[in-house]
């Protein structure tokens, strides 16, 4: 699979992925960076929980995003190391699991202006988005995202569709 960087200082810098990974579409990504952008033009803190080929966080990283990488699949770990040096990309990678990373973050009073989360599907998708709901690390007026498929429903936020993928964006209240 050919994956690369979209934008940014790392743009077309090829991506090694896992086996476990996901890649979020060509078209997604390009679709969130370009919201992003403009709604972030001083970019700020990015969190990518379940990180997988780091297609996500690596991108905003390029983008001039602070980001922060959390992913517990040691392959995964290893290549988004790689991947990040090849791309020249200065990032902070967790190696540990979401939910632990969530708690240990909001008792240290970490906060981003995004907080991107795209669980494996095979995963309690609402559980997982409802962790990052009631976590305390998003700032006012920041966003968490969540990628899933286009068939399932959420009661919140905005929902944009592409493809068979979909993104729930919920905006944290000033």
């Amino acid at each position: 699979m050919s994956l690369r960087i979209l934008g940014g200082s790392a743009r077309g810098v090829a991506l090694k992925v896992p086996q476990s990974a996901r890649p979020s579409p060509v078209r997604l990504r390009k679709a969130l960076f370009d919201y992003l952008r403009l709604r972030y033009p001083a970019r700020g803190a990015f969190l990518d929980l379940y990180a997988g080929s780091g297609a996500i966080g690596l991108e905003a990283a390029s983008e001039g995003f602070d980001v922060t990488l959390v992913e517990i699949d040691r392959q995964a770990q290893q290549f988004l190391r790689e991947n990040a040096a090849k791309a020249k990309l200065k990032v902070q990678i967790e190696p540990v699991a979401v939910e632990r990373y969530l708690e240990r973050a909001a008792r240290r009073g970490q906060r981003f202006v995004v907080a991107f989360m795209a669980p494996p599907y095979p995963h309690d998708l609402l559980r997982d988005f409802e962790r990052l709901l009631s976590a305390d690390v998003v700032e006012p007026g920041g966003l968490r995202i969540l990628q899933h498929p286009t068939e399932m429903q959420l009661p919140i936020g905005e929902r944009r569709v592409y493809g068979t993928n979909c993104l729930t964006i919920v905006r944290q209240e000033p």
